[in-house]
């Protein structure tokens, strides 16, 4: 009977070892699963990380390139207001111009000794209006040769005070000689 309990006990204890080694290969292939998932699960956790920094440098960028877009767009309506502005003063000057031409020219009918004074003035204003109507977009050219304009304009004006004057002298003494007779 001793036999039979010493074969009995190897027998169960070598079963008790089989079982062990079937527990230690399923406990081997479960730890080898686990490390996959962490495995997964740490490059799951990198990708996402690595998402989220972009996330934010995108964010960073979008704003970046919102707040360059409104600067632009001020900028693009400011000079747009400006352009304006210097269009409408471009053109008031234009008819202001004029005007003080058409004057001038009903000034210079009356006075014929004038004319020839006053006609090289009327060219180089017309000359002058050509060039600043050319150079529309070159405002600085622009405000020099009104300048350059308003001048010969002076000039002219001075000069047909000067005419008118005469005439008036003129006008005077004619007076005179017709009263006296």
């Amino acid at each position: 009977m001793k036999r039979l309990l010493t074969t009995l006990l190897v027998v169960i204890s070598l079963g008790l070892c089989a079982v062990c080694i079937v527990q230690w290969q399923r406990e081997d292939r479960l730890r080898g699963h686990i490390q996959d998932l962490v495995k997964r699960l740490e490059a799951e956790n990198a990708l996402r990380i690595e998402a989220e920094r972009k996330v934010r440098e995108y964010e960073k960028e979008i704003a970046r390139l919102t707040e360059l877009r409104a600067e632009v767009e001020a900028r693009l309506v400011e000079v747009s207001r400006e352009y304006k502005d210097l269009s409408a003063d471009s053109v008031a000057r234009g008819i202001t111009i004029a005007i003080y031409m058409r004057e001038v020219m009903q000034m210079q009918r009356g006075l014929e000794a004038t004319q020839l004074a006053f006609g090289k003035g009327a060219e180089a204003i017309k000359s002058h209006n050509s060039v600043v109507t050319t150079q529309n977009s070159a405002m600085e050219k622009q405000n020099e040769l009104l300048k350059q304009l308003v001048e010969e304009r002076n000039d002219a004006i001075s000069k047909l005070n000067a005419r008118t004057r005469e005439f008036n002298d003129l006008v005077e003494k004619y007076n005179k000689l017709a009263k006296s007779r």
